[in-house]
């Protein structure tokens, strides 16, 4: 046995303690990151929202590889009461990273609301800007009074596009109209670019948009395999697995009852119904049997003439005279 070679149980406490120092270093990195990102602080602008919720999921791979650490290390260290409550703090702590990580959702959807709400603002006073120069131009063009001073108008105004390059043996007329349908060609493809739903802006506010969802359902699951209740043996993440199980099977469950009631319910009422035509046929049956001479006929009613009855007593009254 070599004297120089540490024990492994040495060994294992010296990696221990390095893989400790380095989470403790990625924790001190993170929280230096996001507050020198989020400093000074600037809540009700769109723009420090945005630089919050950037810094928050950029620096989230540094705070989640140091609690990766703190279990390794109490993984590697069951024995060591201390590295045990180190482990069940940061636990604790990572409780709120997923708190935090659920209430970027409704953050990215305020600044995503207000960045689209920035673009139609933006998009408005564009289309008005325009529509001011194109009615600036206009004037221009009607308020000439000849060639040349339809061409000084035109220039002083500097439009692109809409200079004058027409011949001067054009009369006067003619070159308005040309220009009129140049500044309505300027007008309506001014337009389409700038209410176009394909705008850059636009996209780049949804595609940040998703990426931010996207990203904080990843790490706030990640947290949460590595977060845990006081006094719970179960992570955050396993306990919710758990409840959603149990949701799932008793919803199963009421299912499965509701479909047997409806088929004990569709069975009662075959049987009630086969039980009718047996009864029906069975009175059928017995009707037949009896035969048509042995049935006796409803009883009837004597005719009674009054007058033929009357008569006779007269002519019997009249004999006796």
């Amino acid at each position: 046995m070599n004297l120089h070679e540490p024990e492994p149980g040495l060994r294992r406490v010296n990696t221990a303690d390095f893989l400790s120092l380095i989470a403790l270093a990625l924790f001190v990195t993170y929280g230096v990151t996001v507050l020198n990102t989020i400093l000074p602080l600037a809540i009700l602008q769109p723009a420090w929202l945005v630089t919050l919720i950037s810094a928050l999921l950029d620096s989230s791979p540094l705070a989640l590889l140091g609690l990766g650490l703190v279990h390794l290390v109490a993984y590697l260290e069951p024995d060591d009461v201390q590295v045990q409550e180190r482990r069940d703090a940061v636990a604790r702590w990572a409780i709120a990273a997923v708190v935090g990580f659920v209430l970027l959702l409704p953050l990215q959807t305020a600044s995503a609301v207000q960045g689209f709400d920035l673009v139609a603002r933006s998009q408005s006073s564009a289309l008005k800007v325009a529509t001011e120069r194109a009615e600036e131009f206009r004037r221009a063009i009607d308020g000439a009074s000849s060639v040349a001073d339809l061409q000084e108008r035109i220039a002083s105004l500097q439009g692109p596009g809409l200079r004058l390059t027409e011949s001067t043996s054009q009369s006067l007329p003619e070159l308005k109209k040309v220009l009129v349908e140049r500044l309505d060609e300027s007008v309506r493809s001014s337009t389409a670019i700038i209410t176009s739903p394909w705008n850059p802006n636009l996209w780049a506010i949804v595609q940040r948009t998703l990426r931010i969802f996207i990203l904080t359902v990843i790490y706030g699951l990640a947290f949460a395999a590595g977060s845990q209740r006081r006094n719970s043996d179960l992570s955050l993440l396993r306990e919710n697995q758990m409840r959603w199980d149990v949701h799932w099977a008793q919803r199963g469950e009421r299912r499965r009852e509701r479909l047997e009631s409806r088929r004990r319910h569709r069975e009662l009422q075959e049987q009630e119904e086969m039980e009718a035509r047996a009864q029906a046929m069975r009175q059928d049956s017995a009707e037949a049997e009896e035969g048509p001479g042995l049935r006796v006929p409803p009883p009837r009613g004597l005719p009674a003439d009054i007058d033929y009855f009357h008569q006779l007593s007269v002519e019997e009254e009249e004999r006796k005279d």
